[in-house]
């Protein structure tokens, strides 16, 4: 039998053919694609965890331990704003205050408590305010409450002739103290070792690209709750290092960031977007050690440059293939280098060779590049 024909003066409801191809062509189009992006998320997960695999089987010295930090004394002091931070310490002689990273805690520095009290040193470290056993005040996260609750602890522990070791946004806590409380930092402390740390974030000066940071990650799972994933998160972690991390390193960074807690770990990190300290950091005075690694993709090395060409008689110490975890990665080297330092000002015991007070080397303007290259072609 034919097709009905079309009743007078009703719509020809039939589908039109070209109507039908562009539909069928959409449906292809969203298969093809969905079969890409399943084949793109398929193709991550695998990365993923061979990346996994490949670092657990690597050889390890800390299998099996627990990597928290030995001590001999814990106590807890009230902030300026009814919060609390926490402090660890070990050891007898010159001091050395540890501040750790963002989402870390005390836990990232257990080689050092392992090993500088047995150099004569004593080590104190603490956990940033929402970090570890430490309890955020009233007034929040921000850059002046970091300086602030270093002024707390170095009033309220009563501490003179300390060496501060910043990482990270501890280094961030380090410069901002510094530029802050001069006079003080003056009169208590003997010099900074700022580790993988930054004077300017990558969104400085860009409100519009900050807003949207803040937008997109104030309703998304936090670093803490990617972190809680076992697989994901130890690879997540794994792009904290550089060439061939143990893998208890790994584990311990990925444990710390995941006991950080969600409303902690996003306003910490907000807080750090668009971070401009370049103009007060050129105001620091007190004698400083800038340490990174040259694969570090958090803090990269050029960020560390930038500081060492602002704090006037700054040196800086870049380690090859390194990545932001310094204190694990290159556990020996860092404590020649902090110890050395520390004793060329004063601390301990007397050094056997002088601390070469090098400032680092600046490029000679292009119009002095260009007559020594002419004056080389001449010769």
């Amino acid at each position: 039998m034919g097709r009905d024909a079309p009743v007078a003066g009703l719509p020809d409801e039939r589908p039109d053919a070209s109507s039908d191809g562009r539909v069928m062509r959409a449906v292809r189009g969203a298969g093809f694609a969905a079969g890409a992006i399943a084949g793109i998320a398929g193709a991550a997960y695998a990365i993923e965890r061979a990346v996994v695999a490949g670092v657990r089987r690597r050889p390890d010295a800390d299998a099996g331990k627990s990597l928290v930090p030995p001590f001999d004394e814990a106590r807890r002091y009230p902030s300026h704003d009814e919060g609390s931070i926490y402090t660890i310490s070990r050891g007898k002689g010159p001091t050395l205050l540890f501040l750790h990273g963002v989402t870390l805690s005390t836990r990232v520095w257990v080689k050092q408590f392992e090993q500088l009290p047995e150099q004569g040193f004593r080590c104190i470290a603490f956990d940033h305010r929402g970090h570890g056993e430490s309890k955020c005040g009233t007034t929040g996260h921000s850059i002046v409450n970091l300086a602030d609750d270093m002024r707390t602890l170095l009033e309220r522990m009563n501490l003179r002739d300390v060496v501060l070791v910043g990482h990270s946004m501890g280094g961030i806590a380090v410069q901002a103290f510094a530029a802050r409380y001069p006079k003080l930092a003056a009169e208590r402390v003997r010099g900074i070792v700022l580790m993988s740390t930054l004077a300017r974030t990558y969104l400085s000066g860009a409100n519009w690209l900050r807003r949207l940071f803040e937008r997109l990650t104030g309703g998304g799972p936090s670093a803490g709750e990617l972190m809680t994933q076992q697989n994901l998160g130890f690879f997540l972690a794994r792009l904290g290092f550089g060439r061939d991390p143990q893998p208890s390193h790994v584990e311990l960074v990925r444990e710390m960031i995941a006991a950080c807690e969600k409303e902690n770990s996003q306003a910490a990190i907000g807080a750090l977007i668009g971070l401009d300290m370049t103009a007060d950091v050129s105001k620091i005075t007190l004698p400083t050690l800038i340490v990174s690694g040259s694969a570090d993709v958090i803090a990269p090395p050029a960020e560390s440059r930038r500081i060492a060409e602002l704090i006037p008689g700054a040196r800086l110490e870049v380690f090859k293939g390194a990545g932001h975890m310094l204190m694990l990665e290159r556990t020996e080297e860092v404590h020649t280098l902090i110890t050395e330092f520390a004793r060329d000002l004063g601390a301990g015991a007397p050094l056997r060779r002088l601390w070469p007070r090098r400032r680092l080397r600046r490029r000679p303007p292009r119009r002095v590049r260009r007559a020594l290259a002419a004056r080389e072609v001449a010769s």
